[in-house]
């Protein structure tokens, strides 16, 4: 039997931590035990790295938006809203809207040689289907949100898992319990669905982005998860 060490503040020690679930991770911060944010970092670190690499291409600058990130995160854990979202989510909203801000910056001093954004990445479902240098961060959350609902839930399962977690085909299959075969098909059938709802829905989105390139709504800088 495991015992719990608080605190005469209610704090738990560094041991414990490593134990419990997210929302306590996060009451534990907000009442100023900072080895919780640590916590955190260790659980999230590889994640939100995976998500900035796959949109910055290199490691240096993605590990300067890890930084960025959790370090928006424990300065913003006020505003985090358990009813709107899990902390997985919330990190992973962070984790894509500045690592798009950070591209917009290095492609502006051409540090890419004018590469399009994630042309590179033809068999995965990345941000390069739609234009997303002409949208807002919060639009382009907004609209991969509405994407993902186009799909089943295993298909939105293995996109997640394989895009965003960036695990493999038999690491998302071993996750689930699905086959690697039943695995495969949920993923290739989630980016059809997705390039479908993209290629949809991109012409009348920037036909509204062209009418007013200047009007468009500012987003609140701290994403506001799921």
């Amino acid at each position: 039997m495991s015992f719990i060490t608080r605190s005469q503040d209610g704090n738990l020690s560094w041991s414990d931590l490593q134990n419990v679930p997210d929302p306590e991770l996060i009451r534990q911060l907000r009442s100023g035990n900072n080895d919780a944010f640590a916590v955190i970092v260790d659980r999230y670190q590889r994640l939100v790295l995976t998500v900035a690499l796959r949109i910055v291409k290199e490691e240096c600058e993605a590990e300067d938006v890890v930084q960025t990130v959790f370090l928006e995160v424990f300065k913003n854990v006020g505003k985090f809203d358990a009813s709107r979202g899990t902390l997985k989510v919330w990190l992973l909203q962070y984790a894509y809207s500045r690592s798009i801000n950070r591209r917009r910056y290095l492609e502006h001093r051409q540090h890419y040689s004018q590469l399009e954004l994630n042309d590179a990445e033809a068999e995965n479902y990345s941000a390069d289907v739609v234009r997303f240098d002409r949208l807002s961060p919060g639009e382009t959350s907004r609209f991969v949100r509405q994407a993902l609902k186009a799909l089943n839930p295993k298909q939105q399962s293995a996109i997640e898992l394989v895009y965003f977690e960036g695990l493999t085909l038999e690491e998302a299959a071993q996750r689930t319990g699905e086959t690697l075969s039943s695995m495969r098909h949920h993923y290739y059938r989630g980016l059809m669905k997705l390039r479908e709802f993209i290629t949809a829905t991109s012409s009348t989105l920037a036909e509204n982005i062209s009418a007013v390139p200047i009007e468009l709504e500012v987003p609140d800088p701290t994403p506001r998860p799921i």
